[in-house]
């Protein structure tokens, strides 16, 4: 008897919380409040061995990071017109403010535009949120530069088109290395529980990331690509990049970054298809404080492989500025 009767009480509260919960929506949606969505389940990816998250397979494009409109590097076959040409508006020929920061392609913000109204509502907002969440996350994008490296940077690019010496000639231009910023993909990510690698095809460059906690190289090593140290905090992965060279850059308008470069980049796996991408900047010697920037990469499913990428082969970028080799 006391079995059935605790088993016919708990029916009632069961039935009383069902209505309780009804009536409680009800009453919300006369007063006119949306009910509480239901809470986003967490992405569990898969593990290696470990028990560390492993990033999918196959081939990465980046987007939001190495230029100052994160737009228009996002374009297909198209780019900014040359930023650097000195104009009657802007005798230091970085762009038509005076920070040197106004580096937006229209020709992209057209076609972006007309790719943007061809889609549905719902993706076409949330494709529109996305892009301005990228790139430079700084207030209108000022970077907060020592004035006498910003005098410096400005003095530089002045000497870049045409170029006064070596120096002075872009480092893509040159097929060197791009360092952290140059070069939005295709990648590819491998990963052991010791290691992750990637590789880019732009300039063919590797990158290796330690994760076995091991401290950075000796000082006086210095590489286009620092030297990378990471660990994971949940679906993370959490980078630390020193021991740069000195003559990496940002982007065409910030044309190098000194050896005092200390990044941290933040790799949060969204979902199978997405990692969020944080960088933070500091480089004492140029800037008041260290500033961010925010991009995405977007797993390509369209693109099997990463491709040759011939720059150095055949090329005649130094012949072409500064003319034929003096002869013997």
């Amino acid at each position: 008897m006391k079995v059935t009767l605790s088993i016919a009480m708990s029916s009632v509260a069961a039935i009383a919380a069902v209505l309780l919960a009804g009536s409680t929506l009800a009453y919300a949606q006369a007063r006119g409040q949306a009910a509480a969505p239901p809470a986003a389940r967490a992405y569990t990816p898969a593990r290696l061995a470990d028990g560390q998250p492993e990033i999918s397979h196959g081939i990465w494009n980046r987007r939001g990071v190495g230029g100052l409109d994160q737009g228009a590097l996002e374009a297909q076959d198209h780019r900014p017109p040359n930023p650097l040409d000195p104009t009657p508006a802007n005798p230091l020929s970085v762009s038509s403010r005076s920070d040197g920061l106004d580096n937006v392609d229209r020709g992209f913000l057209e076609q972006f535009s007309e790719r943007l109204n061809a889609q549905p509502q719902g993706q076409r907002g949330n494709q529109a949120r996305e892009r301005q969440l990228m790139g430079i996350a700084e207030p209108g994008r000022i970077l907060p530069w020592k004035p006498e490296a910003d005098a410096a940077r400005k003095a530089f690019l002045l000497k870049t088109n045409p170029a006064a010496g070596i120096k002075y000639v872009e480092m893509d231009a040159r097929c060197a290395m791009p360092g952290l910023f140059f070069g939005n993909g295709p990648f590819q990510f491998l990963q052991t529980d010791k290691q992750l690698t990637i590789l880019s095809e732009y300039q063919h460059f590797t990158r290796t990331i330690n994760l076995d906690a091991r401290p950075h190289l000796s000082k006086s090593i210095k590489l286009f690509m620092g030297d990378s140290v990471g660990h994971w905090e949940g679906n993370t992965l959490v980078v630390d990049t020193t021991n740069f060279n000195g003559v990496t850059a940002y982007s065409r308008e910030i044309p190098y970054l000194t050896d005092a470069l200390h990044t941290v980049e933040r790799f949060t796996l969204v979902n199978a298809n997405r990692v969020d991408y944080e960088v933070m900047i500091d480089d004492p010697n140029q800037f008041t404080r260290p500033w961010k920037v925010t991009g995405q990469y977007n797993h390509a499913a369209d693109l099997p492989e990463i491709l040759e990428y011939a720059c150095a082969e055949g090329t005649q970028t130094l012949r072409n500025i500064f003319g034929d080799l003096p002869s013997k």
